[in-house]
């Protein structure tokens, strides 16, 4: 993921990635000290569905579960009771 990030920086110029691929992405950039920021919106609904995709998964082999942090930066009401909150990420490497 480090050569990655690196690759997309030295060829593209790129210096911010948004990650959007699900919880097993997600968690995996937090736990290799990757991620420096986590942005969330919460909407007013919910559908209790157990096969819902959530926002951190662990992967067996691929990640650990060890507790990572977040600190408030933001937090902003949208339309319709929306909110958006950004937190950064305590435990990040950023590599």
């Amino acid at each position: 993921m480090e050569l990655l990030l690196q690759k997309l920086k030295d060829i593209f110029h790129m210096d911010l990635v948004m990650l959007g691929g699900g919880g097993v992405l997600n968690w995996s950039f937090i736990q290799a000290g990757l991620c420096d920021e986590v942005s969330v919106v919460i909407a007013p609904a919910a559908d209790a569905s157990a096969t819902s995709p959530s926002l951190f998964d662990t992967k067996e082999n691929l990640t650990d579960d060890t507790p990572v942090s977040f600190t408030l930066k933001n937090v902003e009401t949208k339309e319709d009771s929306t909110v958006w909150l950004t937190y950064s990420v305590n435990n990040a490497e950023t590599k």
